[in-house]
């Protein structure tokens, strides 16, 4: 492009910039079951209500992730996990419980921790009062709890609780990763304390399928890690682990450099098997190491923050300081991540986090991978084809179009 048509072209180039970032900021799909684009049957009006404030959702998390012998009747039932892989501990069940660090990630990668927003789509549901955030596929809340929230369907649960109260939803999500977490194969010794312990149960939770294994030849060989800010071709595991470590600002979590588990371990299919400790300073690079960190939300000395002797990978961040002496900023002070939540590769009954009673079921074996945009979104608006890059360029035209109108008046 030679230095005359860049310059004609530059206004039209930012103007649509503009609008892909106030768009992605105002998504907020309420595909309520009364609405005449409920192609999905999602069987539970939307709820009127006020998102809780940056300060508020901490409050929740840290309630949520101390699970159901704390939150008692603001949650519903989880059944006990299993701790320790006998190296050494013995497997025994303990209550479950889970890092705060991990469920904060996971849910700003599924809604940018939104119970309730004004929506903007679909169009007969556009405009206030804020009311719960309902994907097209019927992923309801901060949470997306999606199996059990379709027409007919009588999950174990109280749906209404879902669409209504934002602890309640976030607390039914665990359902679902804690039975991936008592599914799959040992990281490490097991422990729940352990961030990094709950690799495999992440990846479960989007799917054991190969397009989650860190050896698809999909993703970049030299992958460094996720950083949401950046975007690119990576496992779902990743992108949570990487949110982990790149968090919005210091008002949400405090970055933790999490070690990752070797891919030679993996396999080559879409279960791993037990993985030894997890000790690579990023998905690809084990030449450098990295130490596990106990969630901040379980008893006992804060995470170290890992001791990386290098860099973290050929695009990799640098290890980052620890988690135990970050300290956070106000919470009023910022903002929440807005925007499409993650792509997802949901089975039948388990479209985002979701309860255990859907008539889906878990034992499908389908599944519908939704590939991510660039920028790290996900286009989940039903029949949406303008979805990332293409929103600007159809912005680019449309500004290039105004420009040579003006130009030839």
């Amino acid at each position: 492009m030679n230095l005359a048509v860049s310059k004609l072209f530059a206004p039209g180039l930012a103007s649509a910039a503009m609008l892909w970032t106030a768009t992605a900021s105002a998504y907020c799909p309420c595909y309520t079951a009364s609405s005449s684009s409920n192609t999905h049957n999602c069987g539970v009006e939307a709820a009127p209500g006020k998102n809780p404030s940056i300060a508020e959702w901490q409050d929740i998390f840290d309630l949520v992730a101390q699970g159901p012998s704390v939150w008692g009747s603001k949650g519903p039932d989880v059944a006990d996990i299993g701790q320790g892989c006998g190296k050494p501990e013995p497997t025994h069940s303990v209550a479950a419980k889970f890092p705060c660090e991990l469920l904060k990630a996971i849910a700003m990668a599924e809604s940018g921790w939104k119970q309730f927003c004004v929506p903007e789509s679909p169009s007969d549901q556009v405009g206030p009062p804020e009311r719960t955030i309902i994907s097209f596929d019927c992923g309801y809340g901060v949470g997306q709890v999606t199996s059990g929230m379709h027409s007919g369907e009588t999950p174990a649960y109280d749906r209404q609780r879902v669409a209504a109260d934002a602890t309640y939803n976030l607390a039914t999500g665990t359902q679902i990763l804690a039975s991936k977490w008592r599914a799959t194969k040992c990281v490490g010794d097991n422990q729940p304390s352990t961030v990094e312990h709950w690799y495999t149960a992440t990846w479960a939770y989007n799917g054991l399928a190969w397009i989650n294994n860190p050896n698809n030849p999909n993703h970049d060989a030299n992958r460094g890690v996720y950083n949401p800010s950046v975007g690119g071709s990576y496992t779902y595991q990743e992108k949570v682990f990487g949110r982990i470590e790149h968090p919005p600002s210091g008002g949400y979590w405090p970055s933790i450099p999490l070690a990752y588990p070797d891919r030679a371990d993996c396999g080559s299919g879409g279960a791993p098997p037990a993985l030894p400790e997890p000790n690579c300073a990023s998905p690809t690079d084990c030449s450098h190491t990295r130490s596990t960190h106990t969630s901040t939300c379980f008893p006992g000395p804060l995470p170290d923050g890992g001791s990386d002797s290098g860099q973290a990978g050929a695009s990799g961040a640098a290890g980052s300081a620890g988690a135990g002496g970050v300290e956070l900023a106000d919470a009023n002070e910022v903002e929440p991540e807005t925007g499409p939540p993650e792509a997802s590769l949901d089975s039948a009954g388990d479209g985002g986090w979701g309860g255990q009673g859907g008539s889906a079921g878990k034992s499908s074996s389908t599944y519908h991978y939704q590939a991510e945009e660039p920028d790290g979104c996900a286009c989940r608006a039903a029949g949406n084809s303008t979805c990332g890059p293409w929103a600007l360029v159809v912005s680019l035209l449309g500004a290039i179009s105004v420009l040579r109108r003006r130009r030839g008046s």
